[in-house]
């Protein structure tokens, strides 16, 4: 019987040796996670600075509605009630009225004030944007304006003492979605605060402020509603407006090379965007590091100084370039808005415009940028703060 050899002892690796072998898997794992995490930071930057995250965003449903021809009620064909003898004081702005008074006389009453002012037009103007809300989705407005006004006597002869005697009025709930919500809520109390900013900004740009305000609050109202647990979090309880510092800067989400592209259109004598030299230095930087100047005064959360001013002056370089082509766009909040949305390369003058940009929902209600924008501008709300 063989005699069974002794096996040799098992040596034990050294305690320091097991530790540095975990340490090293642990270093490829931590590894390979920031590369994962920077290979996606890197791709995303791409894909910005390359503009593949664009998009023309959406044409709005309503869009052919929009002032067509300067004047919606001159389309509304409501048969039997006559030509129209003055731009306000006519019949069918008569039967408009007769039939929303009873359920929005908030807005009637608002729209009836500026006309009893003199203000004929801004009324009028008023006037279609409310309409066009009410006549969503159905023709519910065009068929009562029929079934009141049609083969009605009294109708034969409409003054502007009959609009008087509909002016005394109550106001009551807002006929638009968002003015009903608690985002709106919020953003009303919070832009008050930069009050004083925008009027500095109307003043060195002469872009109106409620443009200004009509563009903030759809940009805001989009940022609120795309993320509401954040807004609830973050952004209710501390009551100031939602600034962004990643893709899009500042409280109007204004993109690092639009930035730069205002800049420069401040600069460039053959740009179709410049404005002349005495606009040229009011961009002007302190110091040489341009990129971090640019960054830190637009995402100033503290001051909104800057972030007004770059939008203002989009606007007001837009409305330059689109003058220059023959068509003024100045008094049209809602392709104003379109346009901020799209940004400078979608910027192409021509006869009729059309409203759109990014889509968004409130309440269960789908908007594009351009006509949640309109209809903020052509509302009462903040009315005294900011004026038409």
């Amino acid at each position: 019987m063989s005699q069974e050899l002794p096996k040799p002892p098992i040596k034990k690796k050294p305690f320091s040796a097991t530790l540095g072998k975990t340490f090293s898997a642990t270093l490829k794992i931590v590894t390979l996670i920031f590369a994962v995490a920077g290979f996606g930071l890197i791709s995303s930057y791409v894909a910005v600075y390359m503009h593949w995250t664009n998009t023309d965003g959406i044409i709005d449903r309503q869009s052919d509605a929009f002032w067509k021809n300067s004047r919606i009620v001159a389309a509304l064909s409501v048969s039997n009630i006559g030509a129209t003898e003055d731009i306000f004081f006519n019949k069918q702005n008569f039967c408009l009225l007769e039939t929303v008074k009873s359920s929005y006389p908030g807005e009637f009453r608002r729209v009836i004030d500026l006309a009893l002012d003199g203000k004929k037009d801004l009324a009028q103007k008023n006037l279609d944007s409310l309409i066009i809300t009410l006549d969503v989705p159905s023709n519910k407005i065009l068929s009562a304006i029929k079934n009141s006004c049609e083969n009605n006597s009294k109708f034969k002869s409409v003054t502007k003492k009959n609009f008087e005697e509909l002016a005394d009025m109550v106001d009551s709930e807002s006929p638009f979605t968002w003015a009903n919500s608690d985002e709106w809520a919020f953003f009303k109390e919070s832009i008050l605060k930069d009050k004083d900013v925008l009027k500095k900004v109307e003043l060195e740009t002469g872009i109106k402020s409620r443009v200004l305000v009509s563009q903030l609050m759809a940009e805001q109202m989009r940022l609120f509603y795309s993320d509401r647990p954040w807004f609830k979090k973050a952004i209710e309880p501390l009551k100031v407006l939602g600034s962004m510092t990643q893709f899009s800067w500042g409280i109007f989400g204004v993109k690092p090379e639009t930035a730069a592209e205002i800049e420069n259109n401040l600069k460039d004598e053959k740009s179709p965007f410049y404005l002349g030299a005495d606009y040229q230095k009011l961009l002007d930087f302190k110091t040489e590091n341009v990129q971090q100047e640019r960054f830190s005064r637009i995402t100033d959360y503290k001051d909104h100084y800057y972030s007004c001013l770059y939008a203002a002056l989009y606007n007001k370089q837009i409305i330059s370039q689109w003058k220059n082509s023959g068509f003024d766009i100045s008094s049209r909040p809602e392709i104003l808005a379109t346009l901020f949305n799209i940004g400078f390369a979608h910027s192409k003058p021509g006869a009729d415009p059309q409203v759109g940009g990014s889509e968004l929902q409130i309440d269960g209600e789908d908007y594009s940028f351009g006509r949640l924008a309109y209809e903020f501008y052509y509302s009462g709300e903040l009315l005294s703060d900011f004026p038409q």
